[in-house]
């Protein structure tokens, strides 16, 4: 599992995380299992977050997960685009 580096805060105290759009996390993780703090809602639906880690397994990322549920942690597991195109699939009515 990778976790975010984080910047320091200027205070002193707890490192700082970026907040970004739900569609930036994963445009920045391609081919990558992304667990995220939902910070911000539109509609009941997360659009924006706060990385907590990246995994190319999402098995690695179970543990994590737990950890920030018990603390109450809204948060997301989503998958950054795949780096390859997939199979096509074409149909035909002939």
């Amino acid at each position: 599992m990778r976790t975010r580096s984080h910047s320091p805060s200027g205070s002193g105290g707890e490192p700082q995380r970026v907040e970004k759009r739900i569609h930036e996390w994963e445009r920045q993780y391609p081919d990558t299992w992304i667990l995220l703090e939902v910070t911000e809602k539109s509609d009941g639906d997360p659009v924006r977050g706060k990385l907590i880690a990246t995994a190319r397994d999402p098995e690695r990322l179970h543990e994590t997960w737990k950890r920030h549920r018990t603390k109450r942690i809204l948060t997301m597991l989503t998958y950054g685009p795949p780096s390859e195109p997939g199979p096509a699939v074409v149909v035909s009515a002939a």
